[in-house]
């Protein structure tokens, strides 16, 4: 099938797909409302909370897009010429080297492009064709330098005709080599949905009939969507096939294509002047369209994830979803650096602040965009006759456990200093494990939260921002910031201390549960800080939330439900240099079923204790071993509590319920009215 019948057949299937609502909704003014469902707007709710640093920026956001607020930040406009540098034009030409036609593309990953199937519809057609970047015209309103690079079909080429998408490799240099292609950058698809909400503005950069590049602002309304595509309003000009759709952000959210032409009684497509469209005279952007129909990308990242998982030039593209990170720097495609303008000179990005000043400086540190150097977990942080690994999984567990993209094959998160497992149905952590060293700490100003999602995972298997707005939910830190603080240099302390900000580091503690100096936070300080060698002390904790069935939701949300309990796990040396290892069960069961998540509750409603490895297994399905002198040991060989306790030490333990909750608690936990009631190891 050749291009035009390509195209034909995309109309016939965009027509296929339309109903009268849409075409009603595209005859409405401007200014009329058009309804959302609303699993819609909840969604967009919780996209615009993950993209914001607070809960109250995340509200302002979301009430200004349900209220139509259409006034932009200042750098509105710069933002979107930096997402212009990756559009390009593509030039189509046949065997003897005749120019067939026009469409627009842009690259969505280092080195690969998009565009549509009805422009390179098979692999031959792309060797065939040129990608144009910058043809364009400058600030000055003269022609920019073009550069032309050729398609790489062999090395990368994925397309569909239903979704009318094709993805192919570019060549890294222009023809000469004279430019190089990642100086063009490229916009991330960001799979989460919530990026747009019906009745939003839309802006599309293209080529409109093989022209210099244009923006089309603010003449798209989003008005539905269904499974696969978008719909939304045109103005009389037309698009230009294969172009980015934008929201406001600058984050892509389809892939334009086709749409609903205008057709005379008779069933001909008409041109913009009314006349009949003959596809041997006249080129797609002089069809009238009624309304224009987009491929959404959380689509086409699932079918790429589908047929083209383990494709490495697909592993950035498939890793990219939505941070504080992307949204601050709005629509900057990854490895572009910042400039102000097409044609203007680059800025380049301020030098770090020295090193004598990073305690007190009011920034926080920026995080690599790459996890590759992040080393996680360390066994042998203890010491090679103490290695302390990562807890293993039961068998249930882990088919629970979240897998890296795109291969899905690995479960641990590595962090600079610590590593996470991600429970992937309950969208928290299964445990968090730090290596944690008090000799090399710094006593720092602590910048502002700034959490983020892990890109490695789905976006869908974790629990963002959205979450914690308007209740009294902290993002409650399992490995704690604090105790990160440590390195060579005050700067790697504070990047070892910001890698702590990730939403597969927390989960929702109470915020007087989370702040209590008498319990979480108390038995951190007392334990790590206020005792055992405290100038020269190193310690493996693992910490995570008792995940069960019966765990309760808040009625905001319904499916979403949240633990009541959380354990922690800390294995040391005594001064003699002797292994020991201590458990710990911190329960927030009875302050919220007696106070609620929405109120505030009295420290003294939490109930803290004290309790063996061997239960911390129990509840968890987690197994903890260590290895001394070459030999593996289960890590409860080293608990006190392992050994007869004195009555006296267990200060009235309560007898009753099987688990810790409200009230009773069983007759093996200690209760810890203060941190000085830890039974320490003999």
């Amino acid at each position: 099938m050749g291009q035009t019948e390509q195209l034909i057949d995309q109309i016939e299937r965009a027509e296929a797909r339309a109903d009268q609502e849409v075409i009603a909704l595209a005859a409405l003014p401007a200014d009329a409302p058009i309804p959302a469902p609303p699993k819609a707007v909840e969604d967009r709710r919780r996209f615009l909370a993950d993209r914001a640093d607070t809960r109250a920026e995340a509200e302002q956001l979301f009430e200004r897009v349900m209220a139509g607020n259409e006034l932009q930040p200042a750098n509105y406009l710069e933002r979107g010429a930096m997402a212009a540098r990756a559009i390009c034009r593509i030039s189509m030409f046949d065997g003897a080297g005749n120019e067939q036609g026009y469409g627009s593309g842009f690259l969505i990953s280092p080195g690969v492009l998009i565009t549509n199937n009805h422009v390179l519809p098979e692999a031959g057609w792309a060797g065939r064709s040129i990608a144009e970047f910058d043809y364009a015209l400058d600030t000055y309103g003269e022609p920019m330098p073009t550069a032309l690079f050729n398609l790489d079909p062999d090395a990368l080429y994925v397309t569909s005709a239903e979704l009318d998408y094709s993805v192919v490799a570019v060549k890294p240099v222009s023809r000469g080599g004279a430019v190089s292609l990642s100086g063009f950058g490229w916009l991330p698809f960001i799979a989460q949905v919530g990026k747009v909400l019906e009745g939003e503005w839309l802006t599309i950069i293209q080529h409109p009939g093989g022209g210099r590049k244009s923006v089309c602002v603010r003449e798209n309304r989003f008005l539905k969507r269904d499974k696969n595509v978008l719909w939304y309003s045109t103005d009389t000009l037309g698009g230009s096939s294969g172009s980015p759709v934008f929201n406001n952000d600058w984050q892509v959210v389809a892939l334009h294509h086709s749409g609903v032409p205008e057709r005379d009684a008779e069933g001909r497509m008409l041109t913009v002047d009314g006349t009949p469209f003959d596809p041997d005279l006249h080129r797609e952007d002089r069809i009238k369209w009624i309304a224009n129909e987009g491929i959404r990308v959380s689509r086409i990242v699932e079918t790429l994830r589908q047929s083209s998982a383990a494709h490495p030039l697909l592993r950035e593209l498939l890793a990219a979803t939505i941070s504080p990170d992307i949204a601050r720097i709005g629509a900057r495609p990854w490895g572009l650096p910042p400039t102000t303008a097409p044609g203007l000179a680059p800025v380049a990005p301020p030098a770090p602040p020295p090193e004598a000043e990073a305690d007190t400086a009011d920034f926080d540190s920026p995080l690599a965009l790459s996890y590759a150097d992040r080393p996680g977990h360390q066994p042998d942080w203890l010491g090679a006759d103490f290695r302390v690994p990562i807890p293993t999984l039961s068998k249930a567990l882990k088919a629970e456990a979240a897998r890296l993209l795109p291969a899905r094959t690995e479960v641990e998160l590595r962090y600079l200093g610590y590593s996470a497992i991600q429970h992937a149905r309950r969208r928290l952590p299964i445990l968090s494990i730090a290596n944690v060293d008090f000799a090399g700490r710094f006593a720092m100003k602590r910048p502002a939260d700034k959490w983020r999602l892990d890109p490695r995972i789905a976006a869908d298997e974790q629990l963002g921002e959205f979450y914690y707005a308007n209740n009294q939910f902290d993002r409650g830190h399992l490995t704690r910031r604090e105790d990160m603080e440590y390195g060579a240099t005050r700067l790697e302390a504070l990047e070892r201390a910001t890698d702590t900000m990730h939403f597969t580091n927390c989960a929702p503690q109470h915020s007087r549960f989370n702040q209590a100096k008498t319990t979480w936070q108390g038995l951190e300080r007392h334990l790590l800080e206020d005792s055992i060698l405290r100038n020269d002390f190193r310690a493996v904790i693992a910490t995570g939330p008792v995940l069960h069935s019966d765990d309760p939701a808040w009625d905001r949300f319904p499916d979403i439900r949240y633990p009541r309990r959380f354990w922690k796990v800390a294995a040391a040396r005594t001064a003699e240099g002797k292994p020991f290892a201590v458990a710990f069960l911190l329960d927030q069961t009875e302050a919220i079923d007696r106070f609620g998540i929405e109120a505030d509750v009295p420290f003294s409603a939490f109930k803290t204790y004290q309790i063996t490895i061997g239960e911390v297994e129990r509840l968890t399905g987690l197994t903890f071993r260590a290895t001394v002198g070459g030999r593996s040991r289960k890590l409860s060989t080293f608990d006190p509590l392992n050994r007869p306790v004195a009555p006296e030490s267990l200060r009235a333990p309560l007898v009753g319920r099987e688990s810790a909750g409200a009230g009773d608690a069983p007759e093996s936990y200690v209760p810890l009215w203060s941190p000085r009631a830890i039974i320490r190891p003999s």
